[in-house]
């Protein structure tokens, strides 16, 4: 069966060569496979809607999941929106035996002026999306994907994501406290046109237990960085009859 690639800290730092993190010397593992998202119940598919707690001009951030139970394997579609009910992203991910593993990654971008979106096919070089067990030392976690957009030629992009669990925290949401755990993000972003240009970012997500991700931020700079907090969950006809009443009062 396929498992998740764990790097050590230092074979990360020749994979990415981008980040310095360290790393305790406790091997005791821990199961956290609950605080991903709920599989069997988002069978039919659920909206998780985010909104910054520090930032109101930030526009709602809205992630649809929808998980397929099989007999070939178990896996998990999440699409993303922003303030139109046009798809900007699609992640498909496989459950294997130590955890999500990204599959397939489309990004959606306008063509023309009519609307028409182009769909993006992205390259997923290093696919770990959430470990079922961690400890102290477990590594980092490699994400990365690579792809060239048809709207600038010849360019590439690449992005680079490492993820380490850090601790546990309690989170209130929805009106209850639930246990949830903590991972550090460094991201990496690669533009390469006539030359490379390199940014990187830092950030951290928490998943909730029962829930998945219920909070994200990214720090660019000291001048910019942004969070999204989760704030609800509903079917997806929810959300078209929201869309509906915002373009019936525009």
């Amino acid at each position: 069966m396929k498992r998740l690639a764990t790097y050590s800290v230092a074979l990360l730092g020749l994979l990415a060569g981008q980040f310095c993190l360290t790393s305790c010397q406790n091997t005791d593992q821990r199961d956290i496979r609950d605080f991903y998202y709920p599989m069997r119940s988002l069978e039919d598919g659920t909206v998780y809607e985010y909104r910054s707690p520090t930032i109101d001009s930030l526009t709602p951030a809205y992630w649809y999941h929808r998980s397929f139970i099989q007999d070939e394997g178990v896996y998990l579609t999440s699409t993303y929106y922003e303030h139109k009910l046009e798809p900007l992203q699609l992640v498909k991910e496989e459950m294997v035996s130590n955890g999500m593993l990204v599959q397939d990654v489309f990004l959606y971008a306008p063509s023309d002026s009519t609307g028409r979106q182009d769909r993006i096919e992205v390259e997923v070089l290093q696919g770990a999306a959430f470990p079922f067990s961690v400890s102290d030392s477990s590594g980092v976690f490699l994400y990365k994907v690579r792809w060239s957009p048809p709207q600038d030629s010849g360019a590439i992009y690449t992005v680079t994501k490492n993820r380490r669990y850090t601790g546990d925290t309690i989170v209130n949401i929805f009106g209850k406290e639930r246990e949830a755990v903590v991972f550090q993000v460094k991201e990496l972003l690669e533009y390469d046109k006539n030359g490379v240009f390199e940014k990187q970012y830092g950030g951290q997500e928490v998943y909730a237990w029962g829930i998945g991700l219920v909070y994200y931020s990214k720090t660019v700079d000291e001048q910019m960085s942004w969070d999204y907090a989760l704030v609800d969950r509903y079917p997806m006809d929810t959300l078209e009859q929201q869309f509906k009443q915002q373009l019936n009062l525009e």
